[in-house]
């Protein structure tokens, strides 16, 4: 069993069902949801992830709007961001927004893995966002 905690934030019912699944797959069980972005930033508060996937297309806040409130709270939660629109203007604006993480759908158990392991061991080194960015 891995410890991580993790939150895993996306509109779609199915998309967060899947990705949850996948991570619980890989051995995870902390792991939290939340289907909008106004949910993400209260599950955020009441549980400190370690590591947050977030869809960047959603009705409420975009995800990047979701990973800048999160980001004022000063945390070292590594955001990772999941998009099926991979577009430069994407990544720039997640990159600058903090994010430490960008994953295009679909995203397989392997990856989800690789991004939580590679957050968790580069956060203890940084404190801070890492330049993880995984654009395939």
């Amino acid at each position: 069993m891995k410890l991580s905690r993790i939150l895993v934030v996306d509109d779609n019912h199915l998309m967060l069902t899947l990705l949850v699944g996948l991570l619980q797959q890989e051995g995870y069980r902390h792991v939290d949801k939340a289907y909008s972005g106004k949910e993400a930033v209260s599950k955020f508060l009441q549980t400190r992830p370690d590591v947050i996937f977030m869809d960047i297309e959603m009705p409420d806040f975009s995800g990047i709007e979701t990973l800048k409130a999160i980001k004022e709270f000063g945390t070292t939660s590594q955001v990772v961001m999941v998009t099926a629109t991979p577009t430069a203007e994407n990544v720039k604006q997640a990159k600058f927004a903090g994010a430490c993480g960008f994953l295009v759908k679909p995203v397989s158990a392997a990856k989800l893995s690789s991004a939580v392991d590679q957050c968790i061991e580069q956060a203890g080194k940084t404190e801070g966002d890492i330049e993880l960015f995984i654009c395939e």
